[in-house]
């Protein structure tokens, strides 16, 4: 057969399959496919591509999905040679609602990497240095209650090496959280005096320790540096300027659109609870955004492919990575991965009954963002089992 025929014969199947679609009552857009399977909470997938594997992605990501039982998932990878985006199973495990490509994630500790944004734009304008204490930007009224606040240098809270106690771990907090509803948002002035009593872990510059509370010591940098709020903060300086319109700050800006429902095992009993209903901290500087893999993938190229979102001065500033000796490093906000993830970089998140992952690969150019609402899940082996098929590994 010639390649004309061949040509021809490939539109003639693909009208075809597209009116086969129809009478069966699908929806079939110029490129969406929507398909139905049989097994457990992957009934309902749908999927977008260009990237040329879609069909044994999308197998993929249900079958991780059904045998990890997960309620659903949402896939996107990027490479040169095209995109894909898929969602698996459900957001819902009491309406069964169907995940969709569309729908939003807490993305947990990925919003570091946001933050971090947020703080070298400050330093771009000139409004914060780098290597200054602490204590030259935070709030006159909490900066004495900071051990080595005259010492810990703005870089060392975005590179975790401050040595500062956790506000996280603290029996008092965790205590408090229990009765927190969430129509009363955590403020960091709330949250942060929960360390005041516990000591140091480490010396300042002394060893990297990721802990929450740098994050939440930088909110509170940021706040009293731009008179507003880190949510607006976060708004104006990423969110406007890429058109991330499904991003927001959870419990200190309006919901946009739909978003799953959060679930692990977190009474320990071996089954799936929501945790829709709790509230540990959801929207503070540490972990606060909710995002879909369409708004991430925005915002992943335009600061690790395109470079445009900061000054190449800041990109050099943010990608100084220190290693904690276990083959895993941190920069100003990003992690560099290792094993099974080797050379990419990003951050991950694990929070409220959610798991996520952002990692772009310099090496391939390539992207992949993974969305789970299942916290207990090995977020890493996941996004490595499909960078495989697009690798043909």
């Amino acid at each position: 057969m010639n390649l004309k025929f061949l040509a021809f014969r490939k539109i003639l199947l693909a009208i075809v399959f597209v009116i086969s679609l129809s009478f069966a009552g699908y929806l079939v857009g110029s490129n969406i496919s929507q398909r139905v399977i049989g097994k457990s909470f992957a009934k309902q997938v749908i999927s977008t591509s260009t990237v040329g594997k879609s069909s044994r992605l999308q197998k993929l990501l249900n079958e991780i999905v059904v045998e990890q039982k997960i309620p659903g998932g949402v896939m996107y990878i990027s490479t040169p040679k095209g995109s894909w985006l898929g969602a698996s199973g459900v957001n819902d495990l009491s309406t069964k609602a169907r995940m969709k490509t569309t729908d939003g994630f807490s993305i947990a500790s990925m919003s570091k990497t946001f933050m971090a944004v947020v703080v070298l734009k400050l330093v771009e304008q000139g409004k914060i240095e780098l290597d200054q204490a602490i204590a030259t930007y935070l709030p006159r009224d909490i900066s004495p209650h900071i051990i080595n606040s005259d010492r810990i240098t703005v870089r060392q809270l975005l590179n975790h090496t401050s040595g500062i106690a956790e506000y996280l771990e603290t029996k008092e907090f965790i205590e408090a959280t229990a009765k927190r509803s969430r129509s009363q948002p955590w403020t960091a002035r709330e949250a942060i005096p929960y360390m005041y009593q516990e000591q140091p872990r480490a010396n300042p510059g002394e060893k990297f320790i990721y802990t929450d509370g740098n994050y939440i010591l930088l909110e509170l940098i940021v706040e009293n540096i731009t008179k507003g709020t880190l949510a607006q903060a976060i708004r104006s300086q990423i969110l406007k300027p890429l058109g991330l319109k499904h991003t927001f700050t959870e419990l200190r800006e309006p919901t946009i659109g739909e978003v799953a429902t959060g679930y692990g095992d977190r009474h320990k009993r071996g089954k799936l609870e929501s945790y829709a209903e709790v509230n540990d901290g959801n929207g503070l500087g540490d972990g606060g955004l909710v995002s879909t893999a369409e708004d991430l993938a925005k915002f992943a190229k335009a600061l690790f492919v395109k470079k445009t979102l900061l000054s190449s001065q800041m990109m050099k500033e943010m990608l100084k990575f220190k290693d904690n000796g276990e083959g895993y490093s941190y920069g100003l906000g990003v992690e560099r991965f290792s094993s099974p993830l080797e050379t990419a970089i990003g951050h991950s998140g694990t929070a409220y009954g959610f798991v996520t992952l952002l990692a772009y690969l310099p090496n391939q150019k390539t992207t992949i963002i993974v969305l789970l609402n299942n916290q207990d899940v090995d977020i890493k082996s996941v996004a490595r089992t499909g960078l495989d098929v697009v690798e043909n590994k």
